[in-house]
């Protein structure tokens, strides 16, 4: 018999079993630690990508609410170009006063001819939609460009604010922001426009009737009845869809039409106030002349940012020859991005091809143009072209030529003639004084805007090329298409501080 406490004996045919049970314990609470870790890191993973991808939703939606400031202060400036100054918009932080003192606060009127500035961050909030990712509002700065009177600076910086209020997501965009210019495109026509076989164009053409393009035109083409490939003087049909429109052509026939694109045709008689902006322009900082006794007046613009004029006594055709110069005047332009204006009551000629001595022998020989300086120059009447037209700088200078009449190649000008600016003939031609083929070649750099058409068939070669300066640097007091705007440049900056 066993007693009590005694352990009994083993058998030793039975394998002892091993002592196991903690070592296993062990094994699977490590094991669990393990996967709790990683489902921890999962879960902070996913809310940190969530977190992310939240905020980067909330920065793509500030943008676009920094973008739809833009665009809601073009509404404004559609319906009044003169709007920023007359008014501090509701979304504006307000304005101080530089030139009379005192703030103006948003909506209310604005003291024209004052200038104005801005101070510290943001202030003006105006929301524009509740999202899921926070509530967006947008604030606004505005300033004149000073090179483009025209023209206008917006800053639009928007905030999306989550619902908790804390950590908003703010962006700020500027553009500059500008009425469609006729020196946008490469031709504007009251008239029909025909371009031959050998033609290339590279700047947009606008015409109220058909656009004849027999060769390749690389940017895009409007034309309010027909555009066609070939014609005569007249399309019979649309080509709109043929290969050589390379930058797409636009007419009644087209989706989208030339109406959907200009529900407002261009109206050359429109011009006529830019005409008189202008004038009052150059009376008041620049150059006016007004002689009856004077056939008309000569200028020649120097590299060193001066212009020299002439009165023209004696010449009875301009578009001929000039035979009889006065002593001269020489003006110094302001230079830089100041504008300057220039305005004669007689036509203008832009230098002379032929040898010629002014009245006091101050000058003599040929005059080639050189323009420095940011210049508009126009004429009640016509403005003839005698002699070569460049730029000192480019993309820093610019020239616009507007001729209350016709803009005429003089017969005196250089057998290969290259002359550089913006232009518009509001009522006539734009055109070499003869048909006749009697020079060598023309190249002209810039754009065209002409009441009734033109040629140059005075020349044997001619070349036409847009100047893609224009898009970003205008004449003065350029005219602009009425009740259309554009943004000429958009880039991301930082907000105001």
């Amino acid at each position: 018999m066993s007693f009590p406490g005694t352990p009994a004996p083993t058998d030793p045919r039975r394998p002892r079993r091993r002592l196991q049970s903690g070592q296993s314990m062990i094994s699977v609470i490590g094991l669990t630690s393990i996967v709790a870790l990683l489902v921890i890191a999962s879960l902070s993973w996913a809310k940190s990508g969530t977190n992310q991808s939240t905020r980067t939703a909330r920065g793509d939606l500030a943008l676009q609410a920094a973008e739809a400031g833009v665009q809601l202060y073009i509404s404004r400036m559609v319906e009044d170009p003169r709007y920023y100054r007359r008014y501090v918009d509701t979304a504006e932080d307000p304005r101080t006063n530089t030139t009379a003192g005192g703030i103006v606060t948003p909506g209310n009127p604005w003291p024209t001819g004052n200038n104005w500035s801005y101070s510290g961050p943001p202030t003006t909030w105006v929301p524009l939609q509740n999202a899921r990712f926070g509530q967006a509002s947008y604030s606004l700065r505005v300033s004149p460009v000073p090179s483009d009177p025209n023209a206008v600076l917006v800053q639009s910086t928007a905030r999306v604010m989550p619902s908790g209020g804390n950590n908003p997501v703010v962006k700020s965009v500027q553009a500059r922001i500008q009425p469609i210019s006729i020196a946008d495109f490469q031709m504007i026509a009251d008239a029909n426009i025909i371009y031959g076989s050998t033609a290339t164009t590279t700047g947009k053409l606008y015409s109220s009737g058909d656009i004849i393009h027999g060769g390749t035109a690389l940017a895009p083409v409007y034309a309010r009845n027909l555009a066609c490939r070939s014609g005569g003087g007249s399309c019979s049909s649309s080509g709109a869809t043929s290969t050589g429109f390379q930058g797409g052509a636009f007419d009644r026939t087209t989706t989208p039409s030339f109406a959907d694109k200009f529900p407002t045709p261009i109206d050359f008689t429109s011009f006529t106030q830019d005409l008189v902006d202008i004038k009052a322009a150059a009376q008041a900082t620049g150059v006016y002349r007004n002689d009856a006794t004077a056939n008309g007046w000569m200028v020649q613009f120097l590299a060193a940012g001066q212009v020299r004029i002439w009165k023209i006594t004696g010449s009875s055709n301009l578009g001929v020859t000039v035979n009889a110069l006065q002593c001269p005047t020489t003006v110094t332009m302001p230079g830089g991005a100041t504008p300057f204006y220039m305005y004669f009551e007689q036509p203008a000629v832009i230098g002379n091809g032929n040898n010629l001595t002014d009245s006091c022998s101050a000058t003599t020989g040929t005059r080639a143009s050189v323009v420095d300086g940011q210049v508009t120059l126009a004429s009640r009447t016509n403005i003839y072209i005698g002699n070569n037209i460049s730029y000192e700088t480019d993309g820093d200078d610019v020239l616009g030529l507007v001729a209350g009449g016709e803009m005429i190649m003089a017969e005196n000008s250089p057998t290969n003639l290259n002359w550089r600016a913006a232009t518009l003939a509001q009522n006539g031609q734009w055109r070499t004084n003869t048909g006749s083929t009697s020079k060598t070649s023309l190249v002209f750099t810039g754009s065209t805007a002409t009441s009734d058409g033109g040629y140059a068939s005075m020349f044997a070669s001619r070349t036409y090329n847009y100047d893609t300066t224009l898009q970003s640097l205008r004449p003065p007091l350029f005219p602009t298409i009425e009740g259309s705007w554009g943004v000429s440049y958009w880039r991301e900056v930082n907000p105001p501080s």
